[in-house]
């Protein structure tokens, strides 16, 4: 079975759950207002955040992470491979780069403003261009390192020593 088909079963079957449970909370509602009007506020409560959580958590595969720190900006093929799981790596040279932590979300945009993901950095190095091999290349989608440098040739010099930032990622929750 297909991953993405898989999650979405599981997140499915989670929320069916979730369902039958609030229902069955309907039923037992009637019990609630003999324990009185605070306490029915704080455990109504808790339990609604509780539910919202779950939902939340169902619906995009991820707990949340805080808002975006930062964009990243892709072109259309590479936001594909991106979205399509092929890419899990990003490579920018360093210089003008505001490359985010480790750790941190970011917005994932197309060169036209338009939002198509959130990535979460899971790592970040730097190496020369001249020691780009093509096991990074593969990891940003391409075939080899000269092919990686020939459709990024608009955005680099491409000179052996200038300093590019790799950028290990992870597409977060559904696609947009």
């Amino acid at each position: 079975m297909d991953g993405r088909l898989r999650a979405l079963a599981i997140r499915s079957t989670f929320l069916f759950l979730l369902s039958l449970v609030l229902v069955a909370g309907f039923w037992y509602h009637r019990e609630f207002y003999q324990i009185g009007f605070t306490n029915l506020l704080i455990i109504g409560g808790f339990v609604t955040f509780l539910v919202i959580w779950a939902a939340r958590l169902a619906m995009t595969g991820e707990l949340p992470r805080g808002r975006a720190s930062g964009e990243l900006t892709f072109t259309l093929d590479e936001g594909d491979r991106l979205l399509k799981r092929v890419a899990r790596a990003v490579v920018r040279p360093t210089e003008g780069l505001r490359a985010p932590g480790i750790g941190r979300v970011v917005r994932a945009k197309y060169e036209t403003g338009t939002e198509f993901a959130r990535l979460l950095v899971e790592d970040a190095h730097r190496i020369f261009d001249g020691d780009l091999t093509d096991e990074d290349a593969r990891a940003a989608g391409y075939r080899s390192a000269s092919d990686l440098r020939k459709a990024e040739a608009s955005r680099w010099r491409g000179q052996p020593d200038e300093i590019l930032t790799i950028l290990r990622v992870r597409v977060l929750g559904g696609s947009r």
